[in-house]
């Protein structure tokens, strides 16, 4: 059986994003920065291909 190589470059995109997001919620004390959590971790493991 084949495995298909896929492209994690948009994932990233998205964890980089996110990770910017998340610093500067945490530099402008945001109370819901909880909530970008999600997003970074996802990203993070689906850029590593760890799922």
């Amino acid at each position: 059986m084949e495995q298909q190589n896929k492209s994690t470059g948009i994932w990233w995109l998205i964890f980089l994003a996110s990770a910017a997001a998340l610093g500067y919620a945490i530099y402008s004390h945001w109370e819901w920065l909880t909530l970008l959590l999600p997003f970074v971790t996802t990203s993070f493991v689906k850029a590593l291909k760890i799922i």
